[in-house]
C-alpha cells in the first residue's frame, strides 16, 4: 500500500512540475533549454524532484534557477551560483524574486562568516550553561537561511511542531548543522534588544 501510495505521490509532482514547464513562456528572458529530466535530489536537508530539462539564467548570468517541488508539495526554486558549491531553496512566484532572496540571503550570511569565532564562543556558552534563552522559528525567519531549508532540517530533527526550543538545544544543532549558529545569533541579538528595553523602561 505505501508503495502504491509513494507512487502515486511521485506521479503528482512530476505532473505538476511538466504543468510548471509550460507555464514559462518560450522567451523569458535568460531561459535555456538542458538535457535532462525531472529529477530527484537531496541537498541542504531539501528532499525534492528539480525539473533539469531547462534553467533560467539571472541578468548578469552568474545565477541559474531551477523549478522544483518538495516532497511534500510545495513549489519552490533551486537556486545555483556559478561560484558557489551548494543551491539556494527559494520560495517565489517567478526567478527574479528567487535571485533576489538568494542574492540577500548569501551577502547576508557571508558578513555574518565574520563573526564565525563569536557564533562558537556563542554556542559552547549556552552547552556549557553561561548563556540561557530561547530560540524560535521567529529568529529562524529573521535570520539569512533559506525558510525552505530550515523547515526541512526542523523536520529531520523531529522537531517540525515546535515553535521553540533551548538554547542549548540549539547549539547542540549547531553540532550537526553550523548554520543553525546563524539563528542563535539572531536569537540571542533578539534577546539582547528585549534586556535593553526593559532596563529602559524601568529607568522611565
Amino acid at each position: 500500500m505505501k508503495r502504491l501510495y509513494d507512487r502515486n505521490r511521485t506521479a503528482e509532482r512530476r505532473a505538476r512540475l511538466a504543468v510548471e514547464r509550460k507555464l514559462l513562456f518560450a522567451e523569458y528572458p535568460g531561459l535555456q533549454a538542458t538535457p535532462g529530466d525531472i529529477q530527484w535530489q537531496s541537498e541542504a536537508w531539501v528532499k525534492m524532484w528539480v525539473d533539469m530539462s531547462y534553467c533560467v539564467f539571472s541578468e548578469d548570468g552568474a545565477m541559474y534557477a531551477r523549478r522544483g517541488i518538495t516532497d511534500d508539495g510545495q513549489m519552490i526554486w533551486q537556486i545555483r551560483h556559478l561560484q558557489r558549491p551548494l543551491a539556494f531553496h527559494a520560495l517565489g512566484h517567478d526567478p527574479e524574486q528567487a535571485f533576489t532572496r538568494a542574492s540577500t540571503a548569501w551577502a547576508r550570511c557571508d558578513a555574518l562568516a565574520e563573526r564565525r569565532g563569536e557564533i562558537k564562543a556563542l554556542c559552547r556558552d549556552l552547552l556549557l550553561g553561561r548563556e540561557r534563552f530561547e530560540v524560535t522559528v521567529e529568529d529562524a525567519a529573521a535570520s539569512p537561511l533559506s525558510s525552505v531549508e530550515v523547515r526541512f532540517f526542523m523536520r529531520r530533527m523531529g522537531l517540525s511542531r515546535r515553535r521553540r526550543v533551548s538554547g542549548r538545544l540549539a547549539a547542540l544543532m549547531a553540532l550537526v548543522e553550523p548554520q543553525v549558529g546563524i539563528v542563535i545569533l539572531t536569537a540571542h541579538r533578539r534577546q539582547a534588544r528585549r534586556t535593553a528595553g526593559l532596563g529602559k523602561a524601568a529607568l522611565a
